[in-house]
């Protein structure tokens, strides 16, 4: 591998999974950008010194652009949000026609693709859920590759499991990758295997040592204060089981059990950490969710990384992450044909 510094912009950039993965793999981030209000602020809190425009991306515009943007950008990087196409949750039409139920983030990658155009990169990197390939019957993927082709860059898809790359989560994503400067590019290599050498990183191996540790003696490793209610479900939960819907005394049972009564083994990988109001699953031997830092760990964010705001914003910034393992895999990889570019 070169020394050569390259140069990366992040759209959609949420807690910042995707920019700590090229960071760790050398690439210089020129500007980051998203809505959020605790975005910025973890952005600010955490890395400081890179650029952070908290901005609409529909007003991010060329002047915009090229007061950061004075030399040429290597790789375009970037997720944008992907509720409207998660199979997790009520998912909405992207159908303009059906107002009440169209969900603006459904056509926000043409966003990326507009500033792809304007910053022209050499390569790009997006990334969204498994679930938009069959949204509407497939239109809006077929659409998204459409407008890709449309483009001068050559393009390809792939979905990854994250557990496939070091990290202690069974997450599949669908990833768009291409560049224009003639590249035949290939998705990154697996690391991890489910029946190989290595084997796949456990939730154990993960948050093993945090179960003892009392609260706040590592940062945003505080437990919640879970309802009796709750904790009696959660000690009916066999560890990589859920909770059993039939037999349960009248006082337990509720409509619609989710992720939020899961129990993680502690000798497998988790399940694809999601977003929302304390929805982590239940730790494999303690009988309470996870805390907001062993999801963290389970995400491979760095132990001195800090999430900010109440609890709930806390777990939207960790669940909607792209794993920083899962990104600095794909980083190595297009930071391997940059070398061959620049030979």
């Amino acid at each position: 591998m070169s020394s050569r510094r390259y140069t990366a912009v992040d759209l959609f950039s949420g807690a910042g999974g995707l920019e700590l993965g090229f960071e760790k793999a050398g690439f210089d981030i020129i500007f980051s950008t998203d809505f959020d209000d605790y975005c910025e602020k973890v952005h600010l809190l955490n890395r400081p010194e890179i650029p952070f425009l908290k901005i609409d991306i529909h007003e991010l515009d060329e002047e915009t652009i090229n007061k950061y943007v004075s030399k040429p950008v290597d790789v375009l990087i970037g997720g944008p949000p992907c509720q409207g196409f998660s199979t997790i949750g009520k998912r909405i039409s992207s159908d303009p026609e059906k107002r009440v139920q169209f969900d603006p983030r459904n056509t926000l990658f043409r966003e990326y693709i507009r500033i792809l155009k304007n910053i022209r990169p050499k390569f790009f990197l997006m990334e969204n859920v498994e679930g938009l390939k069959t949204r509407d019957h497939g239109t809006i993927f077929e659409e998204i590759k459409r407008t890709f082709s449309e483009t001068d860059y050559e393009f390809n898809y792939v979905v990854l499991n994250a557990a496939d790359f070091g990290v202690p989560q069974i997450r599949n994503r669908i990833f768009f990758y291409g560049n224009r400067v003639g590249i035949k590019m290939q998705p990154p290599v697996e690391t991890h295997f489910e029946n190989g050498t290595p084997r796949w990183r456990t939730v154990g191996d993960a948050i093993g040592d945090l179960a003892a540790m009392p609260d706040n003696k590592a940062i945003n490793h505080v437990a919640l204060k879970h309802r009796e209610t709750n904790i009696r479900r959660y000690k009916l939960i066999p560890e990589g089981g859920r909770l059993p819907e039939t037999d349960l005394p009248s006082d337990l049972y509720r409509k619609n059990f989710g992720n939020t009564f899961k129990r993680l083994h502690r000798d497998k990988p988790s399940l694809t950490m999601v977003p929302g109001h304390n929805a982590f699953p239940i730790h494999p031997w303690l009988d309470r969710s996870l805390t907001v830092r062993e999801a963290a760990r389970i995400q491979t964010f760095p132990d001195d990384y800090i999430f900010v705001g109440p609890r709930d914003k806390q777990c939207m910034q960790v669940g909607n992450a792209v794993p920083v393992m899962m990104a600095y895999n794909w980083a190595m990889k297009i930071r391997t044909e940059l070398d061959k570019y620049y030979e």
